[in-house]
């Protein structure tokens, strides 16, 4: 149960000016960062807040994806330049849509690094389906004849003049859109294999991109814990034999869920869970060695990358720790140096008054908010932005972000 503090002097402002969330209201978590939340608004789904995901980056005000499990939903939330939240009329009812009737507890939604747009893969009634699309308008872009998918990201394919989405099943990628290919036929698909063992098939947990000139190397974390880099060449009609560049032993096996984050053109964060036992972890993502050690967090499920003025932190979701002496969720920071992750968090988020089971930090994001980045936090049926934050330290990590304070 959130703490709700009142700011006198302008309370007296007419609160449906401001939209569905109020700025006068804050939600007291933990180190006074200042939160503004929004709980599940007018829409079908029974479990708001599976997902989210940064939209639009430029303008003042922020937009965020956010989809919804149960009956399975997609929208979008507008804030405003002074934080407010509301609820366009574009939620997606995905099952009437697309043929999809849930989403899953894993859904798979990205980003797109070079535009506005989003893309959600998941399981629809007849394969494996990514949609892509901006301002809350989804539309079908590939269909697999599989039964689930296991990991995405967006690369840049040569030949092709934006960064489009890959999906990875089981052992299998399924390669960039191309477009010249005659109707009805189907799009590429990669089986990957370890030269080290080419009988073992791999089982593909998380996938990410490397620019490398002017196109993007691909990075493949399969369960038995090798990290791998293929050429960005093998995705482009797979007419190149798919051998790594580069590959390391990460000493763990990830879940499906993990998570390989772009930390800048150098480094990428390794974000992985098996069971209880969570792992993040720096790599140089040209040779795959490793920058530091790992850290170790308890339950982690989920994590994102901010850059604050130069300096970039881990967010990293844990949706069943312990806050309070409850199963409630805590999100904590790491700082990112060129050495590595800190070992002691930076700063740890939880709500004030937490809830059995309220799984605060099931997601994670940093959406850009009147030109800066801010933390966003996905709990159940709630979304937390924090327009304000501060370090364990006491110290500010961002300071007052909304206009007209």
């Amino acid at each position: 149960m959130r703490t709700q503090m009142f700011l006198a002097a302008i309370a007296a402002s007419s609160a449906s000016a401001l939209g569905a969330c109020s700025w006068t209201q804050f939600d007291d978590l933990g180190n006074e960062a200042w939160v503004g939340s929004t709980e599940k608004p007018d829409v079908k789904s029974s479990d708001y807040g599976i997902a989210v995901q940064r939209a639009s980056r430029s303008g003042d005000g922020g937009r965020l994806v956010v989809l919804g499990a149960g009956t399975a939903t997609y929208s979008e939330l507008i804030y405003s330049a002074s934080g407010a939240s509301s609820l366009p009329p574009t939620t997606l009812g995905l099952q009437q849509a697309f043929g999809i009737p849930n989403i899953g507890n894993q859904p798979l939604l990205l980003a797109d690094p070079s535009s506005d747009n989003v893309s959600l893969v998941v399981t629809s009634d007849n394969g494996v389906a990514i949609l892509t699309g901006a301002q809350g308008q989804l539309k079908p872009y590939q269909l697999f004849n599989q039964t689930a998918p296991d990991a995405a990201t967006y690369m840049l394919a040569p030949g092709q003049s934006a960064p489009q989405p890959l999906v990875a099943v089981a052992d299998t990628v399924f390669g960039a859109f191309l477009p010249a290919l005659p109707t009805g036929m189907p799009q590429p698909a990669c089986k990957l294999v370890d030269p080290a063992a080419p009988t073992t098939k791999l089982a593909i947990h998380a996938l990410g991109a490397v620019r490398v000139g002017g196109t993007d190397d691909v990075l493949v974390w399969d369960g038995g814990g090798k990290l791998f880099r293929f050429p960005s060449a093998v995705f482009n009609g797979c007419g190149v034999s798919p051998v790594p560049l580069a590959s390391a032993n990460t000493s763990f096996m990830p879940d499906q869920g993990s998570q390989i984050l772009a930390i800048d053109a150098n480094t990428v964060l390794l974000q992985g869970h098996h069971g209880d036992a969570g792992l993040l972890q720096v790599y140089n993502a040209t040779t795959l060695a490793a920058i530091g050690p790992a850290v170790m967090v308890s339950k982690l499920r989920a994590a994102a990358v901010i850059n604050v003025s130069g300096t970039s932190y881990a967010i990293a979701g844990a949706p069943a720790a312990l806050a309070g002496g409850v199963e409630a969720g805590q999100v904590t920071l790491y700082k990112i140096s060129g050495t590595g992750l800190d070992g002691t968090p930076a700063a740890t988020l939880n709500d004030a008054q937490p809830e059995a089971n309220q799984n605060f930090g099931r997601a994670v994001v940093a959406m850009p908010f009147n030109g800066k980045q801010v933390i966003v936090v996905a709990a159940n049926n709630e979304i937390f932005v924090y327009f304000r934050a501060n370090l364990a330290a006491g110290t500010t990590l961002y300071d007052e972000t909304r206009q007209g304070r």
